[in-house]
């Protein structure tokens, strides 16, 4: 049996590839073998009330104890001390997420977080969490787990600084709080070296540059993501005079930069309009996002559609001529992936984990992080191919079919996930 660490708001709320993934992988794990489904400690203490409605509707086993809790109020340490009691007949512990809880809502929080950096403990304990490892630690448990985020690197991480600076977006700091959260005080670093630690998987070469870290331990799944073949029966040579936007609508996956590109987009070809779907983060970004549409007079050329189907969705970037996919976080991207088993070239930023799966592909155009002009230029030169030099060269080639039937099975992800698990 294989205990799987997973939150349960990964079947509540959609939130990203690295949900698609575990979805994806965990039914097709289940039906190989048995699984039982371990909620993290830290959502169990904060988001108990709200889990709860949803256990029965999730088709996996948990652990006898997790419904009962309702009433009760128990400490990290005691479900952890739970988890002990009740998981014999696990084996191992996989972990989707790499899922690390900091608690920042506290009083004086972010002060003692600061403290805990400076020591060499590892935490397990409501503030300061990797939910998986302290599970592993508690029931002497070998531990596999896969890394979905991309820890940027100092030099990453101040382009990143330069750049939500100068176009006003989000956290400037995002880069340096996330990298000193993981490495710092969650000290995945000395997690690593831990013997109870079997693997860590990687879903892309690209994502580790960032860490820094060596160790026989690291493994990159190959593949790492799929895309469902049903896609490819959208795909059509009836493209349309527009662009799409196709990501979660916040800052992190560059929603404020759009209206900049398509301002020196529409400098060079007027008639052409850019659709985005999907609901926003919050009001705040919305309001921030139309305003901006507003400033720079773009209410005739980009539209947004809310949120559509999935049906709707793959039509609307199948007949796109281009994507605009101007992410500041990803580690493989399955946007662009779903986008070129679609028929629709991309246009991104040369993030390192997208970077290393898609480089070699004509129909993929990586741009300096935060380069407005050149993810511009870029749309502008595709916009001006003609149908067949279009169809031929970006979309219907050799490269591109081998590389979409290496991605084309989720079957493929389990089995090398499985690989590592039964070593």
């Amino acid at each position: 049996m294989i205990g799987v660490v997973l939150p349960i708001r990964t079947f509540i709320k959609f939130s990203g590839g690295g949900d698609v993934h575990s979805k994806e992988v965990l039914s097709r794990l289940a039906k190989r073998t048995d699984i039982l489904l371990l909620p993290p400690p830290s959502e169990i203490i904060n988001n108990y009330s709200e889990i709860y409605n949803y256990l029965d509707k999730i088709p996996f086993n948990f652990p006898d104890f997790i419904n009962g809790l309702k009433n009760e109020n128990l400490s990290y340490s005691d479900i952890l001390h739970k988890y002990s009691l009740y998981l014999n007949n696990v084996r191992i512990i996989y972990d989707f997420i790499s899922y690390i809880h900091l608690d920042m809502t506290s009083k004086g929080s972010k002060a003692k977080l600061f403290i805990k950096s400076l020591s060499r403990d590892i935490y397990c304990n409501e503030m300061v969490s990797f939910d998986a490892y302290c599970i592993a630690k508690i029931t002497n448990k070998p531990l596999v787990t896969t890394l979905q985020s991309e820890i940027r690197s100092y030099g990453e991480s101040i382009r990143f600084l330069y750049g939500s600076t100068k176009y006003k977006i989000g956290d400037p700091l995002f880069g340096f709080k996330q990298r000193y959260n993981f490495l710092n005080i969650a000290k995945f670093g000395r997690i690593l070296n831990d013997p109870i630690v079997k693997y860590v998987l990687a879903v892309s070469e690209g994502s580790l540059e960032g860490l820094k870290l060596k160790s026989e331990k690291i493994k990159v799944l190959k593949p790492g993501n799929a895309f469902n073949p049903d896609l490819l029966r959208f795909r059509t040579k009836n493209k349309e005079n527009y662009l799409v936007f196709w990501a979660r609508l916040y800052y992190l996956k560059g929603i404020f930069e759009i209206p900049y590109i398509m301002r020196e987009i529409v400098k060079r070809h007027r008639d052409v309009k850019l659709l985005i779907f999907g609901e926003f983060i919050n009001n705040i970004e919305k309001e921030k996002f139309f305003n901006l549409i507003k400033n720079f007079n773009l209410e005739k050329h980009i539209k947004w559609l809310g949120f559509i189907s999935d049906e709707e969705k793959y039509k609307i970037v199948s007949k796109a001529r281009a994507l605009i996919y101007p992410s500041h976080v990803d580690s493989f991207s399955l946007v662009i992936l779903e986008s070129l088993a679609l028929g629709t070239p991309v246009i991104a930023y040369d993030l390192p984990g997208p970077k290393s799966i898609y480089r070699d592909l004509k129909a993929v155009r990586f741009v300096r992080e935060f380069d407005i002009d050149r993810m511009a230029l870029n749309v502008l030169d595709i916009l001006k191919m003609k149908d067949e030099d279009y169809f031929s060269f970006l979309i219907y080639n050799e490269m591109l079919d081998k590389f979409l039937e290496r991605y084309n099975s989720w079957d493929k992800v389990t089995d090398e996930i499985l690989t590592y698990l039964n070593k």
